[in-house]
């Protein structure tokens, strides 16, 4: 668990920050750790970790813990995954006489970039800049905007799908994240994988951008 990542991302307070470093050392044991436990180990309430677990995104104390301690069934059929998506997605994208923008930040920039190459390399006027211009009313009959982004959550980024929304631009999303503003935003979301709020850190496993590429890759050709 980053720690330095959660506090600047979810801005924990103090009480908040010592509750996570508790997390962090018993997650061997979280499984048997209720939340009343859980509560008087770090004097504190049952409120303060429920507004905690809501704060990074899960529905409750239980499933936080389920997302902490399940292990992820890699073996997935990814055609299959995918199939109720593939319909909407061809008819958003694959009209090679309108301009495409696709974009990311942080981890989910090189993805965007791999999702502009290929696609340029297939004929498409693909970019991989963003100019706010794009999104204006002139240009939202010939603009499709394609995001990248694992939480949903980037500012920058739902600055972007809020104009293009009220431009009447075409979003397709590849998010993590079902509850966030991008995927309730977008024209067509896609979501990969499972969210999970501690995944940032960096000696957990993220399936997340990979599994990216290969939705986009089984969405694209038949």
């Amino acid at each position: 668990m980053n720690l330095i990542h959660l506090s600047e991302k979810y801005e924990l307070n103090h009480l908040e920050k010592q509750i996570v470093e508790y997390i962090q050392e018993h997650i061997l044991e979280l499984k048997s750790i209720g939340i009343r436990q859980m509560a008087k180990d770090n004097y504190t309430s049952t409120s303060t970790i429920y507004k905690l677990c809501n704060k990074f995104g899960f529905e409750g104390y239980s499933d936080m813990i389920y997302h902490l301690t399940s292990t992820k069934d890699n073996d997935i059929n990814f055609k299959n995954r995918y199939l109720e998506y593939k319909s909407s997605f061809l008819s958003l994208v694959c009209d090679k006489s309108k301009r495409i923008i696709v974009y990311g930040v942080g981890f989910s920039f090189p993805v965007a970039e791999y999702i502009q190459q290929r696609l340029t390399l297939l004929g498409y006027q693909a970019l991989c800049a963003v100019h706010m211009e794009m999104f204006s009313e002139l240009f939202n009959k010939d603009t499709i905007l394609i995001i990248v982004s694992y939480s949903g959550q980037t500012p920058r980024l739902n600055d972007l799908v809020q104009t293009a929304c009220q431009n009447q631009v075409p979003v397709v999303s590849f998010v993590g994240n079902s509850h966030s503003p991008i995927y309730q935003d977008s024209t067509l979301s896609i979501l990969i994988g499972n969210y999970d709020s501690f995944s940032h850190d960096l000696n957990r496993p993220n399936t997340f951008f990979g599994e990216t590429i290969i939705a986009f890759e089984t969405l694209l050709f038949d």
